[in-house]
């Protein structure tokens, strides 16, 4: 479609006698609890794994292989012939319904292959076009990209141009990309979105 977040410590010294068996009692906590350490040491040692420490490959190669897939499922498969030849019918259509609307100033004629809310959207964007002076629009070409489809919705790409007519006599060629998105409506496809990711890449007046 045409654009428009502490101590305890003793006091007094301790006589030899008192001082001597404490001493001894401590050397030999002490050496217990050396002994005891480097038991638990050797444990340790001999717990520990002989081989090379390695990362799972596994789970990075399912890690990586989601996003492919995500990727996939969003983007569709090619669509059969006669689903492309309909889509392209549909889009076609409501092109030149809408240059046709413009020029009769009867909207309802895109209704048919539009679902109401972009039908809405689209008669919205006709009459600014016409407050902003435009008298006709023209669909000059249309040139296919991919056409995809999820089951019940599809995403066809397609580049437009067209031509404009203002008010004062001039006008405007213009071609860009769409990327329009269809949804299965009763069994016939219509347009529920149509996006415009690029400006215009040419423009001439007469």
């Amino acid at each position: 479609m045409l654009p428009s977040n502490a101590s305890e410590w003793e006091t007094t010294n301790p006589s030899t006698k008192a001082r001597g068996p404490r001493r001894a009692g401590g050397l030999v906590v002490m050496f217990g609890l050396l002994v005891l350490l480097i038991a638990v040491i050797a444990v340790a040692i001999t717990r520990l794994p002989t081989g090379t420490l390695s990362r799972p490959a596994a789970a990075p190669s399912t890690a990586a292989a989601q996003p492919t897939a995500v990727v996939a499922a969003a983007a569709g498969v090619p669509v059969d012939a006669a689903t492309e030849a309909a889509i392209q019918k549909v889009v076609e259509g409501l092109d030149n319904a809408q240059a046709q609307a413009i020029a009769t100033n009867d909207q309802t004629v895109m209704a048919s292959t539009a679902m109401p809310a972009f039908y809405a959207e689209e008669v919205q964007n006709n009459q600014d076009l016409v407050a902003g002076g435009v008298t006709e629009v023209k669909l000059l070409k249309l040139e296919w990209g991919d056409i995809t489809t999820d089951g019940a919705t599809a995403t066809a790409t397609v580049y437009e141009t067209w031509s404009t007519t203002f008010s004062d006599g001039t006008t405007e060629q213009a071609r860009d990309r769409n990327i329009y998105t269809l949804v299965q409506d009763n069994g016939a496809w219509k347009v529920q979105a149509d996006v415009h990711p690029d400006t215009p890449t040419a423009a001439t007046g007469p």
